[in-house]
């Protein structure tokens, strides 16, 4: 059977998609801005709009004291400082999930549960406030929240201090800190083991390396055309840039992104309980998108588990709650973010974007 050139171009252009989807290449007409990528930052294209920061390799390691920071590697993992010796710090924040978890929401004490996922303590250090509300601004307040909490450890201060100061932690704490045990030696133990957790590096960060370096040829190993496409994406269209900017990949601000469940199941009225300020309702820290591929529930709820499905919902301009009937003269009722706007994205654009995501 003799084939028309249309048919022949037809079936060369079926062939040569099924062998990029079998490689890992980039889709036909996917790659459009990949080569803009291959140049110094400085010469990138414009960032969206509304960014106020571009991206960035992994921020530098903290300075921590190495003994200190085992002292409270012991007590991140010790069940005894919970009211009934069952769970730890290390029962949510596991070290092989990026001191995560891998459920949507951890178990305290008698298997109770929480409303909100637990993050990822890799660059605990780093955040100018800490929790998904953004209610304390540094480590050593973060450690005695758990602790205290009832749905986590249930615990108490006396409690700890008890339990700490009859084991050699007491004989410990006090030489290092050459005064009696109090509690600020043991939230300093852990906070500095915190401060110690290693951020390790991702083709994005090998990329930005050869990128600093002007080895373009060594940075096209690590992002492919794709990738680099998916990072154009991620800069200008898409916005992603304006909150998860910089080393973080994240503006470190609170932001409504329409996910406060206002007045139903799964409601989380965020940094509202923190600041009594109703624009506050349903806002939350920006996370990290250090590692998104690789944890398994995302978002303040961990209710999402499919980062393309993420993606679409961005695409669409976010979650846009409508209040019913009762709601509609509520004052603290959630407004979404004017920041999350409608973007159009292809189906190889989309998947250009998730693969860009995967590098982090």
């Amino acid at each position: 059977m003799k084939l028309s050139s249309v048919d022949f171009r037809t079936l060369v252009g079926v062939a040569l998609l099924l062998l990029a989807n079998t490689v890992g290449l980039a889709p036909l007409g996917a790659t459009e801005h990949a080569s803009d990528y291959l140049r110094p930052q400085s010469e990138w294209p414009a960032l969206h709009i509304n960014a106020h920061a571009d991206v960035a390799p992994l921020p530098e390691a903290l300075d921590y004291n190495a003994l200190l920071a085992e002292i409270g590697a012991q007590l991140f993992h010790d069940t005894q400082l919970s009211i009934d010796n069952s769970v730890s710090c290390a029962s949510c924040h596991n070290a092989s999930l990026h001191f995560a978890d891998s459920v949507r929401v951890s178990r305290g004490v008698e298997g109770r549960e929480g409303h909100r996922t637990a993050q990822i303590l890799r660059f605990a250090g780093h955040w100018q406030s800490l929790f998904w509300d953004g209610r304390v601004t540094n480590l050593e307040q973060l450690v005695g929240v758990p602790l205290t909490d009832p749905n986590e450890m249930d615990s108490s201060i006396e409690h700890v201090m008890s339990y700490v100061g009859s084991t050699a932690y007491k004989a410990q704490l006090e030489a290092y800190f050459d005064s009696p045990l109090v509690w600020q030696h043991v939230a300093s133990a852990i906070a500095e083991f915190m401060r110690s957790i290693e951020s390790p590096k991702r083709q994005f960060d090998y990329f930005m390396e050869a990128i600093a370096a002007g080895d373009f040829n060594e940075a096209e190993t690590h992002l492919n055309a794709q990738q680099r496409e998916g990072l154009h994406l991620f800069r200008t269209r898409a916005g992603c840039v304006q909150c998860h900017a910089g080393a973080l990949f994240s503006d470190q601000k609170m932001h409504n992104i329409g996910l406060a469940y206002y007045g139903r199941k799964f409601e989380d009225l965020g940094h509202f309980q923190v600041s009594g300020d109703p624009q506050h309702v349903g806002a939350f820290r920006t996370p990290t998108l250090r590692y998104v591929s690789e944890r398994e529930h995302l978002m303040h709820n961990g209710l999402f588990t499919d980062l393309l499905g993420i993606i679409r919902m961005y695409r669409h301009g976010g979650a846009r709650p409508k209040p019913r009937p009762a709601q509609i003269d509520d004052p603290l009722f959630p407004t979404t973010s004017p920041l999350l706007q409608p973007f159009a994205l292809t189906a190889e654009e989309e998947q250009a974007l998730l693969a860009f995501l995967k590098t982090l």
